[in-house]
């Protein structure tokens, strides 16, 4: 009786063996499908994050370039508003005012 209940030990151990490793296999078999799920997502996503920064740059663009114009502008401002004499301007407004040289 021994070796008859030494073989069903064995084939019951075999048999709980298998049912553990074909529980592994299913749960690592559906983590991958979650996992490979995720990723595709994931690369979604980039290409998503990949056209916002483009636009963000274009935008950033856009914004420098309004930037330098108005440099620009107050550069000039700044010229022409050193460029002018008050006295003068003053003079002129006066009716028969005369400018002095």
């Amino acid at each position: 009786m021994n070796s008859k209940s030494g073989q069903i030990a064995i084939i019951l151990g075999a048999g709980i063996m298998m049912l553990v490793l074909i529980k592994l296999m299913y749960d690592m078999s559906t983590s991958m499908s979650e996992m490979t799920r995720h990723v595709g997502s994931m690369s979604g996503d980039v290409a998503e994050m990949k056209t916002s920064m483009g636009k963000m740059n274009e935008s950033i663009q856009r914004i420098e370039v309004s930037m330098r114009g108005m440099g620009r502008a107050i550069t000039q401002g700044s010229e022409q508003f050193q460029q002018w004499n008050p006295v003068d301007m003053m003079q002129q407004s006066v009716p028969g005012g005369q400018r002095r040289r």
